[in-house]
C-alpha cells in the first residue's frame, strides 16, 4: 500500500505566539530554552517573564514543555504546572499580562514526490480516504474509496468510484472510466497526480500551498438603464496580483471601489469578464470545480442558523459538506478540531443568536475550514466589532494562515493591517493604487496612519494607478512574482457563466441526503427556537376560538340560520387558511439567503433544498388545517358524515399549503425580509377580491376571471360551498336551471314538481333561514266561497199574492247575508293570498339573491377543484425552483 503524504504525515512544524505582540517563535529544534535572558534560545523582552523562564523539548511528534523557575510557575487551562505534553491550541500562562499559544503549523510542501503504481498480480490500483485503499490520500474532501486505476492490454484507465467531491483529469471531471494517458493530470480533493511515461505518478500535495494569481482583470456593468446600454462603467480595471501560499492580504479602499467585486472575481464566485485567474497556475475559472473544496468563502453577512447551537451548526454544515461516506466520528472528531482552532469550545452548546458578534464570526470562518480550504476569502469579517475582537479577530485570521491557509480579506478597518502579509489599496473605478507589504505602504504614500491613505487615493485614481505600476513595489510584488508564469495573456475574454461554476457541477451528498438533513435542520431551528414554535402552534386555536364569536350554530339550519353568513364562514375559513400559510413561509427564504448562496457553492442541490421547506410546510399545513376543521365542527353545525368531514380537512389542508408555498414564492422573489410583507399583502388582495365570495365571478370580464383562475382561494371557496351543502337543492332542482324568464312563467301547477319553487319551497327545499319566512297561509287551503242566494224567486200571475212577498223578502234577507259573507270572504282571501305569495316570494327571493351570484358554487365537482388548487401550487413551486436558480447567476 502506497500512502499519500495528507494532513496525517506531513512533518509538522511547531510555533509559540506570544500574546502581547502576535510575534510567533518557532520551536525549529529538539531542545529550546525560553526567558528573557539575552542566552536564551527563545528570547522575550517581557518584564514578566523570568531569565531562564521554561524549557521546551520535542517529545515524538509533539514538545514538552518544563517549568525552569519555580517562583514564576507556569499555568495551562488555569492550573500549575511543572510539566506537560503540548496539544495544539494549548494556552501556557506566565504571568497574568502574558501567555503564549502552542501552535502545530503544516510547513509549505512544494517538493514533488515519484509513487509507483505497484499492482503486483492485480489488475486495479484504489485511490481513497480509507486504509485498504493501495494508495491512501489523507484529506476530509476525498471519499473513502475515491478513484480506480485500472491496468488493461492497450494501456491504462481511471474511473471515478461515485466519489462526492469527483475526479478531476486536466481539469475536467470525469464521468465514469476514462483512458489515462501519459502527461495527464489526476486531481483528487487537494492532491495533484501527473501520470508519467513509465506508470508512476508524478505526486504534488496543494493542501496548503496555492498561489493566487490575477492577470488584468476587467468587470463592468451597463451604466444606466439597461436598455439604453450605450456604455459601461469599469468596477475592476485592469486589476493583476500576486498572492503566494500561505499569505494573508487585506483589500482595502473607499466604499465603491470594488472590493468586493474584486473578491468575487478571484474567488470564482462571480468570474471577471476580462483576463485569467491562476491558482499554482492553473485557470480557476476553467478549473473551478477542481478547486472547488480548496475555497473557503465568508460573507459580510453571517451563513449559520441563529437557531442552532455552535456544535448543531457546524455539525450540520459538516453534513452537507463532507463526503457521503464521512464516519460520525471522522465528522464530530472534524467538529472538534474547528472548535479548537477558533477557541470556542466553551461555547458549543451555546446558541449562535447568543454569541457576541466576534463569536458569531468565527463560528461562520468555522462552517469553512470544514473541508480545510487551502483557500480563504472573507468579506468584512471585521465588521461591526469593537477594537479589542476586532484585533482577536485579525489575530485569528493570522494563525489560520500561519497553519497554511492563503487568506483574501476585505476590511475598513486599517488599526490591525499590519499583521497582514500583503495589502491591497483599490481607488476609485477598480484601480490598484497599492499592493504591497503594510509597513512598505506607510512609506509609499508618505502618511503616518492607514487612515489617511484613504484620503489620498479618494482623488487622482488613474494618477495613483499609473504611479503604482511605474514603482519599485509592482515590480518586486506583482511581475517577479509572476515572472514565471506559464501565460500572460492581457484581455483574454472570460464569458460570465450562466451560474456558479460550484452550484451543481459536482455530485457531491446525493439528493436525497440533502433532503433528510436539511429537513432535519429545519425541525431542530423550529423546535429550539420555542416562542416561534410556541406562537406558530397557537396560531391556528387562536384564531379558531373566532369561530365560537362569529358565528351561530345553527348557521345552516333552514329556520334560524344565515344564508350571507353561511357564505362568509366558507370564505373566511379558506381566507384565513391562505393568509396564515403565507405569513408562516414568507420569510423562510430570505432569511437565509446567504446561507443558500454559500451552501450552493459547495454543492447543495434546489430541490433538495426547496422541498426540505416544502415538507415542513406540508406538516404545519397538516396541523393548521386539523384545528381549522376542528373548531368549525365545534362551533357549527355541520352535516357530519365522514365523506364530509374528510372532504372539508382536505380543502382546508390545501388551502393552508397553497398560502405556504404563496409565502415561499414571496421569499425566493423578496430582495429582502423587510419587502417580504409588502409583497405578500401584494400577492394576498387578488386572493380576497378574485375569489368571487366578495365580487360574484359573472362581473369579472376576461382579465378578472384569468386573475380569479390562478387564485387559491376561488377553487377553495367553490368546495366549501359545495361540501356545506348550503345550495345542494338548490342545485338539483331543475326549476332553476330553467331560465329566468321560463322560471317566472311557471304556473303554480308546474311549480307542483319544483323543490325550491311555490309551496313546497318550505317543506322540501333545505336552504339556511329559508324557512324563517314561513306563515301559516302557505299550507292552508284557500278560504271557502260563500254560497250564493240562489235565484229570486219567479214572478206568480198574481203578483199581490202574500207568498210571493214572502219568498221576495226572504231571498232579498238571503242576499244581504250573501254580501256580507263575500265582503268578509274577500278579505280573508286576499289576506291569505297575500301573506301566502309574499312568503313564497321572500323565500323565492332569498335563494334567487344567492342563486345568481353564488350559484355556481352550489354543486361543483370537488375532486377537479383539488386537482385545480394542486396544479397551481405545481406551477408556484415550478415558478419557485426557476427564482431560486435564477439567482444563481445574479
Amino acid at each position: 500500500m502506497s500512502h499519500l503524504p495528507g494532513t496525517k504525515i506531513i512533518p509538522q512544524a511547531f510555533m509559540l505566539e506570544v500574546s502581547t505582540s502576535g510575534e510567533r517563535l518557532p520551536l525549529d529544534r529538539d531542545e529550546l530554552i525560553l526567558g528573557s535572558g539575552p542566552d536564551c534560545d527563545l528570547c522575550l523582552n517581557e518584564p514578566t517573564a523570568a531569565p531562564c523562564h521554561a524549557r521546551f523539548v520535542r517529545r515524538n511528534n509533539s514538545f514538552e514543555v518544563q517549568t525552569l523557575d519555580s517562583e514564576a510557575g507556569l499555568w495551562i487551562a488555569g492550573k500549575p504546572i511543572s510539566q506537560q505534553l503540548l496539544r495544539h491550541g494549548d494556552r501556557i500562562t506566565l504571568s497574568p499580562q502574558l501567555s503564549l499559544t502552542f501552535l502545530v503549523v503544516a510547513p509549505l510542501q512544494s517538493p514533488e514526490q515519484i509513487l509507483p503504481l505497484n499492482f503486483g498480480d492485480r489488475n486495479a490500483f484504489t485511490l481513497g480516504r480509507d486504509a485498504h485503499n493501495d494508495m491512501v490520500i489523507d484529506h476530509l474532501t476525498v471519499s473513502a474509496f475515491h478513484a480506480r486505476i485500472d491496468r488493461q492490454d492497450n494501456g491504462w484507465t481511471i474511473t471515478d468510484l461515485d466519489s462526492s467531491n469527483g475526479t478531476f483529469i486536466n481539469g475536467e471531471k470525469i464521468i465514469g472510466q476514462r483512458p489515462l494517458h501519459v502527461g495527464d493530470t489526476i486531481q483528487i480533493g487537494p492532491h495533484r497526480l501527473d501520470f508519467n511515461p513509465d506508470g508512476t505518478l508524478l505526486f504534488a500535495n496543494e493542501a496548503g500551498n496555492l498561489s493566487l494569481n490575477a492577470l488584468h482583470l476587467v468587470k463592468t456593468i451597463p451604466r444606466g438603464f439597461p436598455l439604453l446600454q450605450r456604455s459601461r462603467v469599469r468596477l475592476l480595471n485592469n486589476i493583476s496580483l500576486s498572492i503566494q501560499p500561505r499569505e494573508f492580504v487585506a483589500i482595502v479602499g473607499s466604499s465603491g471601489a470594488g472590493k468586493s467585486t474584486l473578491l468575487d472575481a478571484l474567488s470564482g464566485f462571480r468570474p471577471a469578464e476580462e483576463g485569467e485567474v491562476l491558482v499554482n497556475q492553473h485557470d480557476l475559472y476553467t478549473n473551478f470545480n477542481a478547486y472547488r473544496t480548496a475555497i473557503g468563502y465568508v460573507p459580510q453577512d453571517d451563513i449559520i442558523h441563529q437557531e442552532l447551537t455552535v456544535t448543531q451548526a457546524l455539525d450540520y454544515a459538516a453534513r452537507l459538506r463532507l463526503p457521503a461516506d464521512t464516519t460520525v466520528q471522522e465528522r464530530r472528531q472534524r467538529v472538534n478540531d474547528v472548535l479548537i482552532d477558533l477557541e470556542l469550545t466553551h461555547r458549543r452548546h451555546v446558541l449562535v443568536k447568543n454569541l457576541s458578534g466576534g463569536q458569531r464570526k468565527r463560528v461562520s470562518i468555522g462552517v469553512e475550514l470544514l473541508t480545510k480550504p487551502s483557500l480563504f476569502f472573507l468579506d468584512e469579517a471585521t465588521s461591526g466589532l469593537d477594537p479589542g475582537t476586532e484585533f482577536q479577530m485579525m489575530n485569528l485570521l493570522r494563525k489560520l494562515a500561519n497553519q497554511g491557509r492563503t487568506i483574501l480579506l476585505i476590511t475598513h478597518a486599517t488599526k490591525n493591517v499590519m499583521m497582514c502579509d500583503q495589502v491591497v489599496f483599490l481607488a476609485k473605478g477598480g484601480r490598484v493604487a497599492f499592493f504591497g507589504p503594510p509597513a512598505e505602504a506607510l512609506d509609499y504614500f508618505e502618511v503616518e496612519d492607514f487612515d489617511q491613505i484613504y484620503l489620498k487615493v479618494e482623488q487622482g485614481a488613474q494618477e495613483w494607478q499609473e504611479r503604482y505600476s511605474q514603482s519599485p513595489q509592482y515590480q518586486k510584488y506583482i511581475l517577479e512574482r509572476q515572472r514565471d508564469l506559464p501565460v500572460d495573456l492581457p484581455g483574454k475574454q472570460h464569458p460570465r457563466p450562466v451560474q456558479p461554476p460550484a452550484a451543481t457541477q459536482s455530485k457531491g451528498v446525493p439528493a436525497w441526503r440533502q433532503f433528510l438533513i436539511l429537513t432535519q435542520r429545519n425541525l431542530t431551528i423550529l423546535f429550539q427556537d420555542r416562542v416561534s414554535l410556541a406562537l406558530m402552534l397557537a396560531l391556528a386555536p387562536l384564531l379558531g376560538v373566532l369561530d365560537f364569536v362569529m358565528w351561530k350554530r345553527d348557521l345552516f339550519d333552514p329556520q334560524r340560520g344565515d344564508a350571507g353568513q353561511s357564505f362568509t364562514m366558507a370564505f373566511v375559513s379558506v381566507l384565513i387558511a391562505v393568509i396564515v400559510g403565507s405569513l408562516a413561509t414568507m420569510r423562510e427564504l430570505v432569511k437565509e439567503a446567504e446561507i443558500y448562496r454559500r451552501e450552493r457553492m459547495v454543492g447543495l442541490k434546489i430541490f433538495p433544498y426547496i422541498f426540505s421547506k416544502v415538507g415542513l410546510a406540508i406538516v404545519l399545513a397538516l396541523y393548521q388545517a386539523a384545528i381549522f376543521l376542528l373548531t368549525k365542527l365545534l362551533s357549527v353545525q355541520i352535516t357530519t358524515s365522514l365523506w364530509t368531514i374528510a372532504a372539508l380537512y382536505l380543502t382546508l389542508l390545501l388551502s393552508t399549503l397553497g398560502g405556504m408555498i404563496m409565502g415561499l414564492l414571496v421569499s425566493a422573489f423578496s430582495p429582502s425580509q423587510n419587502v417580504a410583507p409588502l409583497l405578500t399583502i401584494l400577492v394576498l388582495v387578488p386572493q380576497i377580491t378574485f375569489a368571487g365570495a366578495i365580487i360574484p365571478l359573472n362581473t369579472f370580464g376576461g382579465a378578472g376571471q384569468l386573475i380569479s383562475s390562478l387564485t387559491i382561494t376561488r377553487w377553495a371557496f367553490g368546495a366549501m360551498v359545495t361540501l356545506t351543502e348550503v345550495g345542494q337543492d338548490v342545485a338539483q332542482d331543475p326549476c332553476w336551471q330553467l331560465s329566468e324568464p321560463t322560471r317566472k312563467a311557471l304556473t303554480e301547477a308546474q311549480k307542483q314538481s319544483c323543490q325550491c319553487l311555490g309551496p313546497q319551497i318550505f317543506s322540501r327545499c333545505n336552504f339556511p333561514g329559508i324557512k324563517r319566512e314561513y306563515v301559516p297561509a302557505v299550507d292552508q287551503p284557500e278560504p271557502p266561497r260563500p254560497q250564493a242566494p240562489g235565484d229570486p224567486p219567479a214572478l206568480p200571475d198574481n203578483p199581490f199574492d202574500s207568498d210571493y212577498r214572502d219568498q221576495v223578502e226572504a231571498y232579498s234577507d238571503r242576499a244581504k247575508t250573501y254580501d256580507r259573507a263575500m265582503r268578509t270572504w274577500q278579505d280573508q282571501f286576499t289576506d291569505w293570498k297575500e301573506k301566502r305569495g309574499t312568503a313564497i316570494a321572500t323565500a323565492e327571493a332569498l335563494i334567487k339573491r344567492f342563486h345568481d351570484t353564488q350559484g355556481n358554487n352550489f354543486a361543483v365537482p370537488v375532486p377537479l377543484y383539488w386537482g385545480i388548487m394542486a396544479g397551481i401550487m405545481t406551477v408556484m413551486l415550478a415558478a419557485l425552483l426557476l427564482i431560486q436558480k435564477w439567482k444563481d447567476i445574479l
